[in-house]
């Protein structure tokens, strides 16, 4: 595995914490090394892995691969951090190591904000599964940057996994990416989601996202007063037009049956 790369490979920089993460490891590297995008790097920290993980990691004979190995576990945090200074793409797109992403996610989402330069950040729709990779549900997103600051102030409506951001001065603090999200609407930038579905975002009892469940519940409450404080310049009439927009497409995902095919 190789710890460095060629400059004309790092146009994006993907970013991949573990910690014991061998049971789906092996599934969601493929699916990043498999993207139609190839002009990438990707920044892996292994956070002080006691399993089977830098095995799997030293099977993988890839030299977009750069890794990084904390003696200790100090966290998600530190480890989102760490890559993310060692980056070198002009956009950085997060990955994580239960979910599986589609082989065009790098290519729509660097496609979306090279065409868009006001947009600050990308994410998408996704698609929620089990340990076993079976559809729980589906959540589709709406495409619009103002709407989407609007309701951001209400809740977290942006997939962590499928975010892709311009390389600008980012770091996660303890309350992740919810306080990011924040911090960005308050500098003035602009957020999206898109419709397509970029990511399998599986849910399992050892998922980080509901570990310390209590903790994560203190601190989304504390970005929610945050929220209530920045400027709401959305007209009113956009705001009715959306809920009843809304409405008709949570109707829509309800309905959907098949699930899209992501490998």
């Amino acid at each position: 595995m190789s710890k460095e790369l060629s400059s004309n490979l790092k146009i994006v920089s993907l970013v991949l914490p573990i910690y014991n993460g061998e049971k789906f490891l092996r599934e969601s590297l493929n699916s990043i090394l498999n993207q139609t995008f190839r002009n990438f790097e990707l920044i892996i920290v292994d956070d002080g892995s006691t399993d089977k993980s830098m095995d799997i990691l030293n099977g993988c004979k890839d030299n977009r691969i750069r890794l990084i190995i904390n003696k200790e576990n100090k966290g998600s945090v530190y480890s989102y951090n760490l890559a993310i200074k060692k980056a070198e793409g002009k956009y950085i797109a997060i990955c994580t190591q239960d979910d599986i992403f589609h082989p065009k996610r790098i290519e729509k989402e660097f496609g979306y904000l090279e065409k868009n330069k006001n947009i600050f950040l990308v994410g998408s729709s996704a698609i929620y599964i089990d340990e076993k990779g079976r559809e729980i549900k589906k959540f589709r997103k709406y495409e619009n940057s103002k709407l989407l600051g609007w309701r951001l102030r209400k809740s977290n409506s942006i997939i962590f996994p499928s975010i892709m951001f311009r390389n600008k001065k980012v770091i996660f603090d303890k309350f992740c990416e919810y306080n990011l999200y924040y911090k960005l609407l308050k500098r003035g930038e602009k957020l999206i989601n898109l419709p397509d579905f970029l990511v399998k975002y599986r849910v399992h009892p050892n998922a980080e996202s509901i570990f310390d469940k209590e903790i994560q519940k203190q601190l989304y409450c504390k970005v929610i007063k945050k929220f209530k404080n920045l400027k709401d310049d959305t007209p009113i009439i956009e705001k009715i037009i959306f809920i009843i927009k809304l409405a008709f497409h949570y109707l829509r995902t309800f309905n959907e049956k098949k699930t899209l095919n992501l490998r």
